[in-house]
């Protein structure tokens, strides 16, 4: 799924200036506890527009917002990233997910926001899910989780003629095999490097599409590899432990029954060609919430769920 390291160089060396922080992007709340929450605004500056916190997906940290600042601003919203635990500027700490929703509280409050939406993008997805299960209404205006990922029961459930009395140990299984072998060896060891060079030419070599390779070709939109490169870089500058927790995370009991959830502005939208987050994980989703909640984006990768729906994304996110 994921290209290791080569002697090969990218296809052009990354812009030193994209790998420099920005003062937007080195901004911190001390939480009560003692940790430590590191954070990002991009978009509008204008304190009376709508805000949208957006949640990172898996590995990643709070520079992901770069794609979106332009658009943002254009459209008169406010974007705000956090990094998840161990990511980024965020203290490692042994939090569930059912613990996001009060960091993401008492953000708001330190900023003086009033309301807001979240969007949870891929891994991200199941944190913004988790507030729309624990934020009043009062406070959360939407919830919107763009190629997000399913919780591992999901899988248990995908699988044709599963005897009901191997279900629990199939579950332990997967969990199993996603701790010990596919987070540290899948998806985090490809990019635990400090070289932006060979950190570009892993990325350069996910792309399997054309429309994918034509879009980590295009150094002007939305996903600029140099900003990515930049954004692993900040990721794992603790080291490995904050992806390895938070896929520990999401691979356990979420705490939480989607049924429960308040569906009323919660939207989900997948594209049908996703192979890092297969479509049916969403639609597993999708029947929990009560369904009629998923939107699906035909021909769409997880790579390229984005181009040419990013505006609606957000305009739907930030007006709700």
């Amino acid at each position: 799924m994921f290209s290791l390291f080569g002697d090969r160089a990218p296809s052009s060396p990354p812009n030193p200036a994209k790998l420099q922080l920005r003062p937007n992007e080195c901004q911190v709340l001390s939480l009560p506890d003692g940790r430590t929450l590191g954070f990002a605004t991009y978009g509008s500056t204008d304190p009376s527009h709508p805000v949208v916190f957006l949640f990172h997906g898996l590995p990643g940290c709070r520079l992901v917002g770069r794609s979106w600042d332009k658009l943002c601003r254009d459209i008169g919203a406010r974007l705000i990233t956090i990094d998840r635990p161990g990511c980024g500027d965020s203290t490692l700490a042994d939090r569930r997910l059912i613990d996001w929703p009060s960091d993401v509280v008492s953000l708001a409050d330190y900023l003086n926001i009033d309301r807001f939406s979240v969007l949870g993008a891929s891994g991200g997805g199941p944190y913004a899910l988790a507030c729309a299960r624990f934020i009043p209404k009062e406070r959360l205006r939407a919830t919107t989780v763009v190629c997000g990922i399913g919780p591992i029961e999901a899988l248990v459930d995908f699988a044709p003629y599963l005897p009901w009395h191997a279900r629990d140990i199939t579950l332990w299984l997967l969990r199993q095999g996603a701790l010990h072998v596919f987070l540290p060896h899948v998806l985090i060891r490809p990019y635990l490097t400090r070289d932006p060079s060979h950190l570009k030419r892993v990325l350069e070599d996910q792309a399997k599409t054309e429309e994918e390779k034509e879009q980590f070709r295009d150094e002007k939109g939305e996903t600029n590899l140099d900003d990515v490169v930049a954004s692993l870089l900040e990721t794992f500058k603790q080291g490995s432990g904050g992806c390895m927790h938070d896929g520990a995370v999401l691979t356990e009991d979420w705490g939480f029954d989607l049924k429960d959830v308040d569906n009323e502005r919660v939207w989900l939208i997948h594209g049908d060609q996703d192979a890092q987050a297969p479509l049916k994980g969403a639609q597993w989703v999708d029947e929990r919430l009560g369904g009629g909640k998923l939107k699906i984006l035909k021909g769409k990768t997880h790579f390229t769920i984005w181009k040419k729906h990013s505006e609606e994304i957000f305009r739907q996110s930030a007006e709700a």
